[in-house]
């Protein structure tokens, strides 16, 4: 039980309550109270894009070891530098989905050896904690599931697939095939974004996650218990949840890599000229 006060474990009736994973903690909503502060959810953002960048490299350094032992030009076409001429006949659809799921894996991967698997996994635990047993006590918490229903995995696991998957094969002209992947990535999303959950985007959280996610759980079903019937205007929801700031997060750390990537050629010229 987080700060040991008997009163907040207890929950019943419990609202329905959305979480966040962040850098150093978590994020609870119910839509009209929330727990972060502005400045983390704008560093979770930073987060999730640093991670993407990250899983960006990781998989140009494999597919340029895989190009050199197969002699394709992976490494170049993950560059867009390479044409379809550079592979055999009718190969480059197959090349595009297969550096376009092998990206996504490598942000999997990135991510569940990050600590933000672990706070997703104790923001899960809690949430499931509280609408299994309406109220908050470490024991339950850490018994609960780490996979949810409600988490935007699932519902990626049935969007992604298009442009990952259904685009390819549509501009190759193959759209029977990408209509199929389509259905049926979203008639099993559910099971799928389960599996993908229990294996890259969470893991077993520490004692301190955990911790962390009942003290922001307790710290919100606290602040939800003063006025339960808030209403608040959509525009100011959509700010207590979280999702404009994590938004300027991950917009401004685009724009910083985009802007690196223009200037390294520059930036190594100018080197060339130094020597």
């Amino acid at each position: 039980m987080p700060g040991g006060s008997e009163p907040a474990s207890a929950v019943w009736p419990v609202p329905r309550i959305g979480g966040t994973a962040m850098p150093g903690g978590v994020h609870f909503s119910t839509g009209n109270y929330g727990t972060a502060p502005p400045h983390m959810l704008f560093l979770t953002g930073v987060a999730v894009i640093a991670l993407g960048a990250g899983a960006m490299v990781m998989c140009y350094l494999l597919l340029w070891l895989l190009g050199a032992l197969t002699g394709l030009p992976l490494g170049e076409s993950l560059m867009g530098i390479a044409t379809a001429e550079d592979f055999p006949t009718n190969f480059m659809p197959v090349v595009e989905i297969g550096q376009n799921l092998f990206i996504f894996l490598c942000f999997l991967v990135v991510l569940r050896l990050s600590p933000l698997s672990g706070y997703h996994g104790a923001e899960h635990k809690v949430v499931h904690c509280l609408e299994q047993y309406g109220r908050l006590e470490r024991a339950l918490a850490r018994s609960s599931p780490r996979a949810h229903r409600r988490c935007g995995t699932t519902l990626l696991v049935g969007i992604i697939p298009l442009p990952l998957i259904a685009l390819p094969l549509l501009v190759a002209g193959l759209w029977p095939a990408a209509i199929l992947i389509g259905v049926l990535c979203w008639v099993f999303r559910v099971p799928i974004g389960a599996a993908i959950q229990q294996v890259f985007t969470t893991k077993e959280p520490t004692e301190h996650q955990l911790t962390t996610a009942l003290e922001a759980a307790e710290t919100l079903i606290n602040r939800w218990r003063q006025n339960p019937n808030r209403r608040l205007p959509v525009a100011r929801s959509l700010w207590v949840r979280g999702f404009p700031q994590m938004l300027a997060g991950a917009l401004t750390t685009s724009w910083f890599f985009q802007w690196i990537s223009t200037q390294l050629p520059l930036w190594l010229d100018w080197g060339h000229v130094i020597k």
